[in-house]
């Protein structure tokens, strides 16, 4: 007969020998698995990751929390795509895998190409910063990147949670994941955390930084999504407010101030912010929790409950306040929060907010982008000024831990300073972090060598026959 494991055992077993320190941990594992890379994380970057180490040769695991791909653009509905163009929109600059994914969804009606976008409802009527969105739809996105894995001959593990890393001498030997199967346990050559909050990389010993480093994290968003907008009014009140030059108008500042001495709008939210869907629904983010600490399970869920409240007053304001919501009504809101920062490796290489304003060219480029360095903090953005919007590089070096010698991290668990990360941490430049780890991952296996031992140049000339876009 087998064996029926307690799963609250398990987890109380696993945090046992957590605490104990050891580098090396026994588990009752019910399943063990095998391959050349493990992607831990399905978000924007794992997707990436995963599919393009399969694509180089590589035995690839994709290990994914949820039931579906896409993280926070899917489960967390953080939509559209931000920029992966020059500032003015015309030239693309995140290219490779972001761009044959996004041309896989407009075949399918599923997306709008980021060179085809313009300043509008599409772009929530924002200027800086807005320019080259992608909007997409949701279930096409995790229906295409599903499809991707498939092609690609990516083994996808789903309702798979992360908790614990086996390390022997700098190099990761196992990973290991709460299922309601018990505990699975995956090997690997290489390893590349995904996760968003470095959670592989902090549990095999790499050294992080969170937030400011002194505790602040930027505020979390909840989005979620409205029905029944009428558009062309929504048009109209903005065209009129451009002439006029009313920006304070345009975005209903005077009438979020007024809302919240009436107790209408108990949020630190200063605009309005409404990105039109391909279907005509509307994207809101203007929930949002300050303080929140998102490796703190106990302050997540306070700060999802919190937002779903938020979400039920900025309903009733949209409906009393903005032209064209009259008659809007809540649609559904995330299943998760939207965390902006939380961990980050100390990297063999830190991308600084000077790198990125001089636009330093490094020898190990894997690839470039132009967003803008932005913090947000309660009631306002802190913008970070450049000296130009000529693009800038990310090197492969920061996608190496220190002291874990098989190990890659991407998405904005890498290493960087707090403004670029602010910069890099949005979803197309995770795509294209998660195609250099994974083609590196792949790459470093085939030639028996470290990840942090592989010849630059051999990756970026895999990159850039890939279509990456690179000087």
């Amino acid at each position: 007969m087998k064996r029926i494991l307690n799963l609250a055992f398990i987890g109380a077993f696993i945090m046992a020998q957590a605490c104990a320190g050891g580098s090396s941990v026994s588990l009752p594992v019910t399943r063990t698995f095998d391959c050349d890379v493990l992607v831990i994380g399905g978000g924007p970057s794992g997707i990436a990751a995963a599919v393009c180490a399969a694509r180089h040769g590589a035995k690839t695991i994709l290990a994914e929390r949820n039931g579906c791909l896409g993280g926070t653009a899917t489960s967390g509905l953080v939509a559209p795509f931000m920029s992966s163009t020059t500032p003015d929109g015309k030239t693309l600059l995140i290219r490779g895998f972001y761009e044959e994914l996004v041309d896989s969804m407009i075949v399918q009606g599923g997306a709008i190409h980021p060179l085809e976008a313009s300043i509008g409802a599409f772009s929530a009527y924002r200027d800086r910063g807005h320019h080259g969105l992608t909007t997409y739809d949701y279930e096409c996105l995790k229906r295409t990147s599903e499809q991707f894995c498939k092609d690609a001959g990516v083994e996808l593990l789903y309702h798979l949670l992360f908790v614990k890393a086996d390390t022997r001498g700098g190099r990761i030997t196992a990973a290991y994941f709460a299922t309601k199967a018990g505990v699975w346990k995956i090997k690997a050559r290489n390893y590349i955390d995904c996760t968003g909050d470095g959670d592989l990389a902090f549990s095999a010993g790499a050294p992080c930084i969170i937030g400011d480093g002194e505790g602040e994290m930027q505020p979390s968003s909840l989005f979620f999504v409205v029905r029944n907008v009428d558009w062309s009014a929504m048009d109209a009140h903005d065209e009129a407010c451009r002439k006029a030059g009313d920006f304070e108008g345009q975005f209903y500042m005077r009438e979020i101030l007024a809302a919240r001495e009436k107790g209408e709008f108990p949020m630190w939210r200063q605009k309005i912010a409404l990105f039109r869907n391909l279907d005509g629904t509307a994207t809101v983010n203007m929930a949002q929790n300050d303080g929140v600490d998102g490796l703190d399970p106990k302050q997540v869920t306070e700060a999802e409950i919190t937002g779903r409240e938020q979400v039920a007053y900025v309903v009733k304001f949209l409906r009393k306040y903005v032209k064209g919501c009259s008659n809007c009504e809540l649609a559904y809101s995330a299943d998760q929060l939207g965390v902006r920062e939380t961990r980050r490796i100390d990297g063999v290489y830190t991308i600084t907010a000077e790198d990125v304003n001089n636009s330093v060219t490094y020898p190990d480029p894997v690839f470039c982008c132009a967003n803008h360095m932005d913090i947000h903090r309660k009631g306002h953005v802190e913008y970070v000024a450049r000296k130009s919007n000529d693009p800038y590089y990310v090197p492969y070096r920061a996608l190496l831990p220190k002291g874990v010698s098989n190990l890659l991290c991407a998405g904005r668990c890498i290493s960087a300073e707090r403004p670029v990360m602010a910069a890099i941490r949005v979803i197309p430049p995770c795509f294209a972090m998660g195609q250099a780890a994974g083609t590196a991952a792949a790459l470093s296996v085939k030639a028996g060598v470290d990840p942090a031992e592989l010849d630059g140049g051999e990756l970026a000339a895999a990159l850039k026959a890939d279509g990456v876009y690179l000087p």
